[in-house]
């Protein structure tokens, strides 16, 4: 269950995972800049060896190839027309990046509308196999984006036909995202979904099957945004002497040129509430790339702080998603997130748990990784961790 922050966490809210930490082995989970954590829990390996980071530069942009045609149009048009495609076909992607800079990127992304419409996806993430392709037809997968669907969930699941099922409860996570502003309807929430978890951990209990949950993030209630695009304008240097890719909490850049460099970094450096890394200074997130290609210079925010506009606001994606995108109405009224996480992983937002509710078990040690999920798993089925997996259980049968 994304989202689930521990800090909104207590006996009167929510009381059945308030008692699930307070009685069973939970371990703290840590995590990485990023927002794409579940390629790393199902595959057992870092980014770097699964491959998905958002975006890579290709090594054609660094020529500062000359603009097409289609380059001439306002970004907003290109756009919209991208989103179009978006809307019929669930594996096109980032939709809200202009054609010239999107020529530039291949893309390393894992988005949930493609595994909530196709769960084969899940058995092999990027370059590396996942606990879903190991486990073949043994195992299911299970999305939800919708409070809606919960109860009908609660009386399914789990079913016991399986060695491994695993759903993704997104909705609390996207509810936060554009109602952390709303104290009532944000408590209201959280009630739902812990009275999910509960439900679903007594159907674990009466059908024999072990329950875990795993919250791999919380949330930020975001307080102000950061104009990256405009600072980099106001740089006035050339666009095809620079690439840029933005997240909401996370940017990163790439220079063609020392004119670019000089330029762009002292304007990035006259911006608030920001943290400058350069690529090699991932490694201490745990991110351990061999060269620039996935990012050169990485800009983060401050947890409570955004970039805005991004790369993933669209005006008539905006509109769409307002209009018939469930709990994201509010975005109609503001299109900027009202609640975030990505920041780095010091920061509380970013701190994740996972609880196995299960008699007879025991954690390890106090901290895991998002690597030392999928071993976990193996190890509580009996199975050997593939040598290719870098992580180490954190449970075990007492």
């Amino acid at each position: 269950m994304p989202g689930l922050d521990a800090r909104r966490i207590d006996a009167a809210t929510t009381p059945h995972v308030h008692a699930l930490r307070a009685s069973f082995p939970t371990v703290a989970l840590r995590t990485l800049p990023t927002t794409e954590l579940l390629p790393t829990l199902l595959t057992g390996v870092p980014p770097e060896a699964h491959g998905i980071w958002q975006v890579r530069l290709k090594s054609e942009a660094r020529a500062m190839p000359e603009p097409r045609l289609v380059d001439r149009l306002p970004p907003v048009v290109g756009t919209t027309l991208q989103c179009l495609r978006q809307f019929a076909d669930h594996g096109y992607d980032l939709a809200a990046v202009p054609p010239r800079r999107r020529r530039m990127f291949d893309l390393r992304r894992f988005k949930y509308t493609r595994r909530e419409h196709d769960g084969r996806v899940m058995e092999r993430i990027g370059a590396s196999e996942s606990l879903f392709g190991l486990l073949g037809q043994r195992s299911r997968y299970r999305f939800t984006r919708r409070f809606a669907e919960l109860p009908r969930l609660a009386r399914e699941l789990p079913s016991a036909r399986f060695e491994f099922e695993l759903l993704e409860m997104y909705a609390l996570d996207l509810f936060q995202h554009w109602h952390m502003d709303r104290p009532a309807e944000l408590a209201a929430a959280y009630r739902r979904a812990d009275d999910f978890i509960g439900a679903l951990h007594a159907r674990a209990r009466e059908r024999g099957v072990r329950f875990m949950l795993l919250v791999d993030h919380g949330q930020e209630p975001v307080i102000g945004t950061i104009p990256l695009f405009a600072a980099i304008a106001g740089a006035h240097v050339p666009e095809r002497e620079y690439a840029l890719f933005v997240e909401a909490a996370m940017a990163r850049l790439w220079f063609h040129t020392d004119r670019a460099r000089t330029a762009i970094t002292a304007a990035i450096a006259r911006l608030d509430h920001v943290t400058r890394l350069g690529w090699r200074d991932l490694a201490a997130h745990g991110i351990r790339f061999d060269d620039d290609a996935c990012g050169e210079l990485y800009v983060s925010a401050d947890p409570g702080w955004i970039f805005f506009p991004h790369d993933f606001y669209q005006p008539a994606a905006n509109l769409f998603l307002g209009l018939f995108g469930g709990h994201q109405r509010p975005r109609l009224f503001q299109p900027r997130h009202r609640g975030n996480h990505g920041y780095l992983p010091r920061h509380p937002s970013e701190q994740g748990f996972v609880v196995l509710a299960e008699p007879g078990v025991r954690a390890l040690r106090a901290e895991m990784t998002l690597i030392d999920f999928a071993p976990s798993v193996l190890g509580l089925l009996g199975r050997d961790v593939p040598a290719a997996m870098r992580g180490v259980p954190a449970f075990e049968a007492a």
